[in-house]
């Protein structure tokens, strides 16, 4: 097996989720087929059309009445298209011509994204180190991965580069315990002090929430109980970084449309409830296919993404869409022996950094999936001991720098409030070609 294959190593985080919950693809993009024109006769027929035994005078008179009736009708016409034009709903917007640009800096890129720190940062509105942990009601730290030299470091050019700093905050606890948390109002206010606290005692400029646990791993069936407890938490945390002049962002997954059913999407966070008390809602819009191979954010998904978030919220310059530039590489068969002693990839992460070096060593040939704005390809991949050989046929689905343009491109017509790059770390120089044209001024 090619250990050297960075495509097949699985770096600690959120890229080892549960799959989405409820998010069938449906492609609102697609337009049905317009009806046909009106038929127009061009034969020049004339009188040839008039029936048998009408004599010219009354063919004559015929047409007196048909054109004093064309006039009426057309005064008809113009009367209602007035009163059409009057109560018509107001055109959509245009599309902005800029967006400001936002970025999840995950401690397992720190390798890649710091060479390019100085460069990139200044032209985000806001940088979100995302290697801080929610460890219990009071504790606020760092995760036991993170090479805390190489953060300093980074946190010092995020510091200078003129966006601002707001870290990212996530939930691993064990399923259940977050959900405990914020249901008791003791220790949901013991915790929004700890928020606090961290964002104070770290100089930041904001908190950025990615709770997920009771979302993914709690169970549906304690959402109901869930919603209001989270809408609670979310309010007094909002008051509380306000009072300290800090911002509050929520890093959540989508919702369909403003129902609380099984095709909803993730009503437990309750977008529209939420909205009034943070300032930016990222909707992280991707991850569509995670347990089988499949498309990572096709566009009609991050589309009916979008739609339901402004129709939960009603305020699209609360939402800002996360912007995926990664890629899935999942094992799709296998024949032979596997060799008893050596570890037998599975599911692992692509980036728009790496995948044009697997698609070279392995002599892949990407296909493009109009439909969905991603790409494609498959490869096998021998696992040999010397004695025992097996090969793994492989699947890769992964946006590039293109498809990251379309979905900024989509956030602009739809005039959100920014776009969320994950990651910094995964984009290549490709990736800023696309997007620097339309990222707006920080």
């Amino acid at each position: 097996m090619d250990r050297d294959d960075p495509a097949l190593r699985r770096p600690a985080g959120r890229d080892d989720r549960t799959p989405p919950l409820g998010s069938p693809l449906l492609d609102v993009r697609s337009d049905p087929t317009p009806p046909a024109p009106p038929r127009v006769d061009e034969s020049g027929a004339g009188d040839a059309d008039t029936p048998p035994g009408l004599s010219r005078t009354r063919r004559v008179d015929r047409r007196r009445l048909l054109g004093l009736g064309a006039i009426a009708v057309a005064i008809l016409v113009a009367v209602g298209a007035g009163l059409w034009w009057t109560s018509r709903p107001d055109p959509p917007p245009p599309a902005k011509p800029d967006i400001p640009l936002d970025a999840w800096a995950p401690y397992w890129t720190l390798d890649d994204s710091l060479p390019d720190a100085s460069l990139r940062i200044p032209s985000m509105r806001e940088i979100s180190p995302f290697w801080y942990e929610a460890k219990g009601v009071d504790e606020i730290g760092p995760t036991e991965f993170l090479d805390e030299e190489r953060a300093a470091e980074f946190l010092e050019i995020a510091r200078s580069s003129g966006a601002a700093v707001v870290p990212s905050v996530v939930d691993l606890l064990p399923a259940g315990e977050m959900a405990a948390i914020l249901a008791d109002p003791d220790t949901r206010a013991r915790h929004v002090e700890a928020l606090a606290t961290f964002a104070a005692d770290g100089g930041y400029d904001g908190i950025d929430l990615n709770y997920e646990q009771f979302a993914f791993a709690d169970g549906r069936e304690t959402w109901p109980s869930t919603r209001p407890n989270w809408v609670a938490f979310v309010e007094e945390l909002s008051v509380r970084l306000r009072a300290d002049g800090r911002t509050l962002t929520v890093s959540i997954p989508p919702i369909y449309d403003t129902e609380r059913t099984g095709e909803s999407g993730f009503w437990v966070y309750d977008h529209g409830a939420i909205a009034p008390f943070v300032d930016r809602i990222r909707v992280m819009a991707y991850d569509f296919s995670v347990g089988e191979p499949g498309p990572i954010a096709p566009l009609g998904f991050v589309e009916r993404s979008i739609d339901g978030v402004v129709a939960a919220t009603e305020d699209p310059s609360k939402v800002v869409l996360g912007l995926a530039a990664y890629g899935r590489n999942w094992p799709v068969s296998t024949v032979g022996t596997c060799p008893e002693n050596e570890e037998i990839p599975g599911r692992t992460t692509v980036t728009a950094r790496t995948v044009d070096d697997l698609i070279a060593r392995r002599s892949a040939t990407p296909i493009q999936v109009v439909d969905t704005g991603e790409w494609t390809f498959t490869y096998d991949l021998e696992i040999t001991d010397g004695v025992d050989t097996c090969v793994q046929t492989r699947q890769v689905h992964y946006v590039d720098a293109d498809g990251v343009r379309a979905r900024m491109d989509l956030a602009r017509e739809k005039q959100l409030d920014g776009v969320a790059l994950w990651a910094f770390g995964f984009d290549d120089a490709d990736v800023w070609e696309a997007i620097l044209p339309t990222i707006s001024e920080s």
